[in-house]
């Protein structure tokens, strides 16, 4: 039995040890619920979840919730859709998404989006406009993508970036792959695949990403090849139509259109995103270039996460371009793309538009959507396995056009080359060569024998026919199918003609019109080719135009007959089958339809008809090089739209149709002096070659005697030169040679212009092989590919030149290129800018064309040249050039650019010293305004040479930038301009010259030797000719280029207490961090093997320096003087200079860009006239700077908030305020009040005159009202000083209380309260410190609190009492009694400052007086440490200040009115108000000179105390999930015996000085919120902040910790009661029994078990582990069976 009694005690004490456990371990949460949504806050996570599952079960016909993916944190990413048919997906109805919060930290888009799913939804069927879009939409909404990022976010913050990133602090907007740089820098995040995955998997249509931090509307590229951070604007080949989109939001915004914003200026709003800055791995570009989507990225507003007051106006801002952009999904041009047979809709249909590299593909049903601006565009549908459907289609402004395609299926067309979605071909799916054509049928061949053997479908096979066909007396017999009728076409018939074949011969043929005539007809195009609608990699383009002159019309018809020919015999004769298949071939018949219908039959040399409708001759209305006449000053709609047509296309060769003549006519067409004279173009031999192939394949034109019945014109081989036969200016054939890849000559057709139609078979007999012969030209001499070395790209653009023959081609848009050449041998060079060119030798035949690819490797100095220096190519030099030729050089610039450079050679002596050579040291000025010193901007001094070393490097770099500055002046550079505007730039290439020797020396042997030591000493004449300079030009920032390591230097040189770093170290950083951030080898400590030193130093830091001249410029000019070492070697060879020049340019520009960035400004009196050498010191900084003659000053600042403090003798002191933007200054304009210059008594009733003054002239500022009335009946007034724009609820400023004349006879205190209003009025936006604290805070001021003593006090006496008292005859100062004092009665006087006091409760409260001299604090208050420490903070602002004032006399004494129940101890006591009594003086009467000298000492700290009261720690209460204001909450600091209440907007301000502190804000109701705070040691001085308070977790209404307690105390008390009634049992069991077993022994060992040390633990962790002995297990059996 006592082994079971053991067991049931430990069994007890196991149950109240485990349930205390679960009662500490388990408690419930008290949830909240959400409360209906509305603009009133922001959605959280939870709140976003119900809120979307709400949606999607009150609406379930119309909405469906998806689940996109998971964040880091396993966050749901959730999308509604709202649609009609949310369980299917319905034929024809386009995609849209929208996706806000990419950016957790911009949070405007989460929720607008949310009122957005919310407004549709529940306008469904209600509104017409919103029907609308649900039923012809399937509209899907995410409001967040980042939902961990947001968690992270605080409300508030405009500008931050906490909560940007997601959970992995991964920038969501720049971790997609990327076109340009390939994959992300980091690896792609869950957000990014579940979207990624999103984009594919789904069809969509159109989007937009709604971001924050900007007001604009963005479209891609977001990024470009350069990735040059800003201004790049990288193009989309949608171009057009992502501006429309952004236009449609940004034209609907509320705000948004007018561009200016948050400090950015976008012309209507929108902008190139890589042009607004440089995204790389950005989503909408991703978009864009992986699927059918179009998305734009759409910002918002300027701040990131505002409060939630300012999300009503954000949804009215956007509500309609919400709307309109969604309705942008229904514009362009949809449809079905079917099989044309079972009318099946084919899935993934490519959908490509002409001109246009961007392609899209069908969605489930075969349907299309493609957004498209208005205009006609050329649409082909291709799938795998059918043949391609082209149409034309015009768009307009409305609802999209319908465009259905019907393809028919076809076979394989061999190795022809399958689109791609992207619109582009891979180098990797093209053969090594032009690949090699099979027709689609059987070919039949170019002879009637059957027995023939099929020829192969190759160039060389094509060539060959070619050649057999070009000598007319020796020409192969060739069959084709002919035209069997000829007659003449007009317009109509010709269009009807052209359509038939383009209808018929789909296959290869397309029809599209290039523009319209004076008279509106198209001028018709048909192109032929085995794939029409595209440029092939590899296949040249080539052209006919024919009826150039109305009149000429044998051109226009055999043009006609050679379409009929080619599309005949397509598929049935090898020979014109190849030549389709291996041309691309554009045939125009007529370039002036309107001339041809003024024209008439049988005209032999007329002119009716030859001209256009406006009676311009289009031969002569073509730009020209040599003449511009009244006929081609100005080009003929027919003229541009050819011009415009050759620009579009890349044609190789063409030829031009006339008559007049037989001949063939090639370039030059005229002469500079219009004479006829042979004019040799540089391709001469080849236009000959091509002229002859024409000639010679005609049956008559090669005789050379075209006309012999009219002339007798002679051309051998029957070919010309243009101007040898007559001068033309203005030719079509010209301009196609000079302006194109595209070699053209005129062909005329014979010496009737208009000939019969019984005629035109002749003509046609003799022109036909000609025809065909010309174009077979094309596929002679070189051809091939430019690709790019690295990423095997296609170089578009490319230079393809050939020595000795001046004509540069360019290659097309897949790096494909042409170069027709006569036989021979060539040097064929390719290049392109960026790029090492490189070059072929190259035998040309007369045969096909000899393949010729080029492989192209960056050139990164040229690039780089091309890019960043304008191409100079001085720069690139790797000499060294002599001072004397720099100078020379200067000069010469300086005289052609007299405007904005200057060179001024320096005196070779001076007073203390002399130049030790006897070249010029020179300086350079340039700026847009050299007449005048320029004090308002930053004066830039540039030195090269400086040290003794002697070294050229910074004379050559310096030199180089020279050149560079004015470069990019004469090109209008934006950055250069705007140094050329903003600062003065000074610049010394060579101080310290070489001797000639020297020179010598240093030019023939290089060396790498670093230096040591910094900046090495430098000549006496040096260091007196700089600071000569520095007096004359007043330097703010001076940089040397030095050599001999890579490393940053500034002062202190020499080390100033200890100290190596100044007092602006913080602008020394940043000037040196602009230099050597864009200079990254500075960094590297690998860079110089020679060198220790890489960074940026002090010189104090480095070897012992030998003279501080960096630290005398500070001292004594306030100059920012460094030095930049740039090269490791100290005379690098010359071979590194041009690389050198490219590492140090940007950074000299960078820190020209950085010295601008400070403050400059102007200091004016009141009347406007200048003040001259005012101090001026920047916040806390000791360093004064001064102002010029005129007023201005300039002086570096650092980015960021700054007060500039502006002094000048005789004027009252001011303050200003400025806002430093990175590399931008901050214009002030300061007007300083001249100093009081006298002082006088005021009577009552002057004071009362005085302050309704004061109050008249600052009526916006000033309220004047009496506080109440005094025991005589006598007003007490009170001026309020402050905001007063009623928008803003005056219990959140703060209140400052300024009293005086407590008693009467005290007259100082008065007169200074007067004095310190009428300085609020005059500088309140004059003065930026007191203007700011007064828009944020009250100061309250009453003069006179005793008027009945003011009235009768007596200035005769010194040390008079009349007055002191009220008409009572009680002292003021002592009767600021409370009801517990139960003593004495309160006066009117003191009862209405109480009762206002109470009301108001000031921050700060200030009295003055006279009768001591000093400064007094609440005497019989019991004050801790901490709390006299704030008063003592205070009080040192008065004390130094009046220890300056005239000393006592020797009656003065010390304060007597020490006694209870101040004015101090009330204020201090009942308000938590900081109060000081200040005492000017023993005299209460000073004369008035000494009043002055009162007021001019004190003015300045009375000032200050407006600021210092707005010091300390301020902030607002809340409840953390609703953000309802708690307006019961308390604040309590550690050390204060105060509590401080909120006001009833939740806010409190404590004044506090620098410091830390525990802060504790409690709430009943709430769990108690502890924070530490640190006040910082600023001129701002103050901290803000949101305290958030909850509810704590309760259980039965306990909190968590009480039930913890409450249920342990019961539980205990239980198991005690247990364990006495088990004991109590236990011996009466013992008495009724016999005997029992005692075990002592084991009892000890047990019990020990529990009360050793850590039984706990050790009781704990066996719980599971049975101690009894076997003998025990038995014997309990035995019992229980008992």
């Amino acid at each position: 039995m006592g082994g079971s009694r053991r067991v049931n005690v430990k069994n007890m004490f196991h149950i109240g040890i485990y349930f205390i456990v679960f009662v500490s371990t388990n408690y419930i949460e008290a949830s909240g619920t959400d409360g209906n949504i509305d603009f009133s806050k922001y959605h959280h996570y939870d709140d976003l979840s119900k809120f979307m599952h709400d949606m999607e079960k009150k609406y379930p016909e119309i909405s469906k919730l998806h689940t996109i993916g998971k964040s880091v944190k396993n966050r749901d990413l959730l999308a509604l859709q709202i649609t009609d048919n949310v369980e299917g997906v319905e034929p024809g109805e386009p995609m849209f998404k929208y996706v806000g919060n990419m950016h957790g930290n911009e949070a405007v888009g989460r929720e607008i989006l949310i009122y957005l799913i919310q407004y549709l939804l529940e306008n469904y069927e209600k509104d017409d406009r919103v029907t609308s879009l649900i039923k012809n939409t399937n509209i899907y909404i995410m409001p967040t993508m980042n939902p961990d990022g947001f968690e992270n976010a605080r409300e508030g913050e405009c500008g931050g970036e906490k909560g940007r990133g997601n959970a992995n602090l991964v920038d969501l907007n720049r971790n997609f792959p990327d076109q340009y740089s390939g994959a992300p820098r980091h690896e792609i995040q869950p957000e990014t695949q579940a979207i990624i995955n999103w984009i594919e998997g789904q069809k969509f249509v159109l989007s937009a990403n709604l971001h924050g931090g900007s007001v604009v509307a963005s479209y891609p590229f977001d990024d470009s090849a350069s990735h040059k951070s800003e201004g790049t604007y990288s193009a989309a080949p949608d171009d057009a139509v992502f501006k429309q989109l952004a236009h449609v939001y940004a034209n609907n915004h509320k705000t948004m259109k007018s561009g200016d914003h948050c400090g950015d200026r976008f012309q209507d709003g929108i902008t190139n995103g890589a042009h607004w800055y440089d995204v790389p791995g950005g989503m909408e570009d991703y978009n864009y270039l992986h699927s059918n989507c179009m998305e734009i990225t759409i910002e918002l507003s300027c701040c990131k996460y505002p409060k939630a007051t300012q999300l009503k106006t954000e949804w009215f801002n956007n509500k309609e371009s919400l709307l309109a952009y969604m309705e942008e999904v229904h514009k362009g041009v949809k449809g079905f793309v079917k099989d044309g047979e079972t009318n099946n809709g084919i899935r993934n249909a490519v959908i490509v538009v002409e001109g246009i590299q961007h392609n899209i593909t069908t969605s489930f049903f075969g349907d299309y959507w493609r957004l498209l601006v208005p205009g006609t565009y050329k649409m082909t549908a291709l799938a795998e396995g059918f043949q391609p459907q082209t149409q034309d289609v015009t768009v307009t402004l409305g609802p999209a056009v319908d465009l259905n395609f019907n393809l028919v299926k076809q076979g394989s067309k061999g190795a022809s080359i399958k689109p791609t979605p992207g619109g582009s071909v891979k180098k990797s799916q093209l053969p090594n060569s032009i690949p090699q054509k099979t027709p689609t049928t059987p070919v039949i061949s170019t002879t009637t024998s059957s027995s023939t053997p099929e020829e192969p479908n190759t160039l060389e096979s094509l060539i060959e026919h070619i050649n057999k066909i070009k000598d007319y007396s020796h020409r192969e017999k060739v069959n084709f199918i002919e035209p069997k009728e000829f007659h003449h076409h007009h317009y109509d018939e010709m269009e009807r003609f052209m359509r038939t074949f383009s209808e018929k011969y789909p296959d290869i043929t397309k029809l599209y019109s290039i523009g319209l005539s004076v008279q509106g007809r198209h001028l018709w195009v048909l192109e032929i080719t085995d794939n029409p609608g595209k440029h092939e990699p590899g296949e040249p383009e080539f052209k006919y135009i024919g009826n150039m002159h109305g009149n000429e019309v044998v051109g226009r018809e055999i043009l006609l007959n050679l379409i009929q020919l080619l599309c005949e015999n397509y598929n049935k004769n090898h020979f014109l089958t190849l030549m389709v298949n291996f041309t691309r071939i554009h045939i125009m018949p007529s370039m002036n339809p309107d001339g041809y219908e003024i024209a008439h039959e049988g005209d032999v040399q007329g002119i009716a008809g030859r001209a256009n409708a406006h009676g311009i001759d289009l031969n002569r209305n073509f730009p020209d090089q040599f003449q511009t006449t009244q006929i081609n000053s100005k080009q003929e709609p027919e003229t541009q739209a050819v011009m415009d047509w050759l620009q579009k296309y890349p044609f190789v060769l063409s030829a031009n149709l006339h008559g007049g003549s037989m001949l063939a006519n090639y370039p030059y067409d005229d002469t500079k002096n219009g004479i006829s004279v042979y004019s040799k173009c540089p391709d001469d031999k080849i236009f000959q070659v091509i002229s002859e192939a024409y000639s010679l394949a005609h049956s008559t034109m090669h005789q050379g005697h075209p006309c012999k019945n009219i002339d007798n014109e002679y051309f051998k081989d029957g070919i010309t030169n243009g101007a040898q036969w007559y001068s033309v200016s203005g030719g079509m054939q010209d301009w196609n040679y000079l302006n194109t890849n595209c070699f053209e000559i005129t062909i005329e057709l014979g010496c009737t212009k208009y000939p019969l139609a019984k005629d035109l078979p002749s003509y046609w007999a003799a022109n036909k092989f000609a025809l065909l012969e010309y174009i077979g030209q094309i596929h002679k001499g070189v051809r091939g590919f430019v690709y790019d070395k690295d990423s095997d790209s296609p170089l578009v653009n490319a230079a393809i030149s050939v020595e000795g023959i001046d004509h540069p081609i360019h290659t097309a848009s897949d790096g494909d290129y042409w170069r027709l050449l006569a036989p021979g041998n060539y040097k064929i060079t390719a290049s392109n800018e960026g790029y090492t060119s490189q070059t072929i030798q190259v035998h040309v035949t007369s045969d096909e064309a000899v393949e010729v690819n080029f492989t192209l490797s960056r050139n990164e100095l040229d690039q780089w040249s091309q890019t960043e220096d304008f191409q100079l190519l001085k720069n690139l030099k790797r000499e060294y050039r002599s001072n004397s030729d720099l100078l020379s050089e200067m000069k010469s610039i300086a005289q052609s650019h007299s405007d904005v450079m200057e060179v001024q050679e320096l005196p070779r002596s001076l007073k203390r010293s002399t130049s030790p050579n006897p070249d010029l040291v020179y300086l350079v000025h340039l700026s847009t305004n050299l007449s005048k010193h320029e004090d308002e901007k930053p004066h830039v001094l540039l030195i090269g040479g400086f040290s003794n070393n002697k070294s050229p490097v910074g004379a050559h770099m310096l030199s180089n930038f020279i050149r560079h500055q004015i470069k990019g002046h004469e090109v209008k550079d934006p950055v250069t301009m705007k140094i050329f505007e903003e600062v003065h730039l000074h610049i010394i290439p060579y101080l310290n010259l070489p001797s000639i020797e020297e020179a010598a020396t240093i030019y023939q042997n290089y060396s790498c030797e670093e230096v040591p030591n910094g900046l090495a000493s430098t000549s006496p004449y040096a260091l007196d000719l700089l600071h000569k300079l520095k007096e004359e030009h007043k330097f703010d920032v001076i940089l040397t280029v030095e050599s001999g390591g890579l490393f940053m230097m500034m002062p202190w040189q020499k080390l100033h207490n200890g100290v190596a770093a100044t007092e602006d170290e913080e602008v020394f950083q940043s000037l040196a961090h602009a230099f050597a951030d864009n200079y990254p080898e500075i960094y590297q400590p690998d860079a110089c093997k020679t060198s220790p030193n890489h960074g940026i130093f002090h010189g104090a830091e480095l070897h012992s320096q030998t003279y501080s001249l960096m630290d005398d410029m500070y001292i004594n000019g306030h100059s920012y003087m460094l030095a930049a070492f740039v090269s490791c070697c100290r005379y690098p060879h010359p071979e590194q200079l041009p690389e050198l020049w490219m590492k140090t340019m940007q950074p000299i520009k960078q820190l020209v860009l950085r010295s601008k960035q400070g403050v400059a400004g102007q200091v004016l009196d009141s009347s406007g006239s200048v003040i001259r050498n005012a101090s001026i010191t920047i916040d806390s900084n000791a360093g004064i700077f001064s102002s010029s003659e005129d007023g201005h000053f300039y002086i570096p600042l650092t980015q960021g908030p700054h007060t500039i403090h502006i002094k000048a003798e005789g004027f009252e002191p001011q303050s200003h305020q400025a806002v430093i933007q990175k590399d931008s200054t901050s214009q002030i304009s300061a007007h300083l009040n001249a100093e009081l210059k006298e002082m006088g008594y005021h009577t009552l009733a002057t004071m009362e005159e005085f302050l309704h003054n004061v109050s008249k002239q600052c009526q916006a500022l000033v309220n004047l009202h009496s506080l109440g009335k005094s025991s005589n009946n006598k007003d007490i007034w009170m001026l309020d000083f402050g905001n007063q724009n009623e928008k803003i609820h005056r219990s959140s400023l703060n209140h400052m209380l300024l009293v005086a004349g407590i008693h009467g006879n005290e007259a100082v205190g008065p007169e200074l309260l007067l004095q310190i209003s009428n300085e609020l009025c005059e500088s309140y936006e004059k003065d930026s410190i007191l203007t700011k604290m007064l828009n944020v805070s009250v100061v309250h001021i009453i003069p006179v609190v005793n008027p009945e003593g003011a009235a009768v006090t007596s200035p005769a006496s010194c040390n008079s009492t009349i007055g002191k008292y009220n008409a009572k005859k009680v002292d003021l100062l002592s009767n600021f009694h409370t009801a517990e004092d139960k003593v004495g009665q309160v006066q009117p006087e003191t009862q209405l400052l109480m009762d206002w006091m109470m009301r108001t409760q000031p921050v700060l409260t200030l009295m003055l007086r006279s009768g001591y001299q000093g400064v007094t604090t609440p005497s019989y208050v019991n004050l801790t440490k901490p709390e006299m420490s704030v008063l003592d903070h205070v009080g040192r602002k008065f004390t130094g200040i009046l220890a300056k004032l005239e000393k006592p006399g020797i009656n003065c004494k010390e304060n007597s009115d020490l006694f209870n129940n101040t004015f101090l101890e009330y204020a201090y006591s009942h308000c938590h108000s900081i109060p000081l009594e200040i005492s000017t003086g023993c005299c209460h009467h000073p004369s008035e000179d000494q009043m002055l000298d009162i007021w001019h000492k004190l003015r300045e700290p009375l000032l200050d105390m407006i600021t210092e009261g707005n010091k300390g720690f301020s902030g607002i209460v809340v409840e953390k999930d609703t953000h309802t204001k708690m307006v019961n909450a308390t604040l309590r600091i550690q050390g204060f015996s105060w509590t401080y209440f909120v006001n009833e907007e939740a806010r409190f301000h404590v004044y506090l000085p620098p410091g830390s502190y525990q802060v504790v804000v409690t709430c009943h109701g709430y769990q108690n919120y502890k924070m530490n705070i640190v006040v910082p040691n600023t001129e701002e001085g103050r901290i803000e902040t949101v305290i958030e308070l909850q509810q704590p977790n309760t259980v039965l209404g306990l909190s968590q910790s009480t039930f913890i307690i409450v249920t342990s105390m019961v539980v205990l008390g239980l198991i005690l009661l247990c364990t006495i009634a088990i004991c109590i049992k236990a011996r009466a069991s013992r008495k009724m029994a016999g005997f029992s077993r005692l075990n002592l022994e084991d009892e000890d060992d047990e019990y020990d078990e529990y009360y050793d040390n850590g039984s706990t633990k050790k009781f704990l962790n066996r719980e599971y582990h049975d101690e009894s002995t076997d003998e025990e297990d038995v014997f309990e059996k035995k019992l229980l069976k008992r």
